[in-house]
């Protein structure tokens, strides 16, 4: 089975992308800044939740815990409690604990560079990974989490939500859409078309870009397998 992507259309999603992230783009303190402990944190508080309820406790925990050695040896009780307002928040406040402790120990208080010694970390996956290679280091790598394996399987055609996230053959083909050295804005205005136009329910046709490229929208809605 050919489950090559069309390099035309691929080049055309890309650009027309960013050209929206250019006019839409959202503001969070942690996209303003280049600290690899702050990026790998606001990941965390992130994952599984909407990022405007992340901004006040994302503000207020760097504050309390600058670094790795501070989180190190916060309790876990109070980590529990600054996170209570977000989603996961007992399993976010084990997933710190223990990540200060490792980052301490292993790293003297430095966070890895490689997608092998980060994947190492405790609560630390594949998307947590790639986001911080991407947002804190810099390199020209691919995200996939439900949303943007949403906008994938819409536009393309080709199955990369759900299940799909986990096959290997997936990240690598959306890791040929990754434009070099612009792969910060590139994977921030996915995240971002995928909350304001792109969404599960109601997606906002009327006002999408990439409308005449979608496969969604045009009708062609089945789905290539990997």
């Amino acid at each position: 089975m050919n489950s090559e992507i069309d390099p035309f259309k691929k080049k055309l999603f890309v650009n027309i992308i960013l050209q929206w992230y250019d006019e839409n783009a959202r503001d969070f303190p942690w996209r303003k800044i280049s600290d690899h402990y702050k990026i790998l944190i606001s990941e965390i508080l992130l994952q599984k939740t909407r990022a405007e309820p992340v901004v006040d406790v994302y503000i207020k925990f760097i504050k309390k815990y600058p670094d790795p050695e501070r989180l190190s040896s916060a309790s876990f009780s109070d980590l529990k409690r600054d996170l209570e307002v977000l989603g996961l928040y007992s399993q976010k406040a084990e997933k710190l604990k223990n990540l200060g402790k490792a980052l301490v120990d292993k790293y003297n208080g430095k966070i890895p560079d490689t997608r092998e010694k980060l994947l190492e970390l405790p609560g630390i996956g594949l998307y947590i990974a790639n986001a911080t290679l991407c947002f804190a280091f810099g390199y020209d790598v691919p995200l996939l989490d439900t949303n943007i394996g949403r906008i994938i399987e819409r536009v393309f055609s080709v199955a990369a939500a759900g299940e799909e996230r986990k096959k290997n053959k997936v990240w690598d083909m959306i890791a040929t859409l990754v434009p070099k050295n612009k792969s910060r804005e590139y994977n921030y205005s996915l995240i971002d078309f995928g909350a304001a136009i792109c969404t599960s329910r109601n997606p906002k046709h009327h006002i999408c870009p990439l409308k005449e490229i979608c496969d969604y929208y045009l009708g062609l809605k089945s789905c290539i397998a990997f």
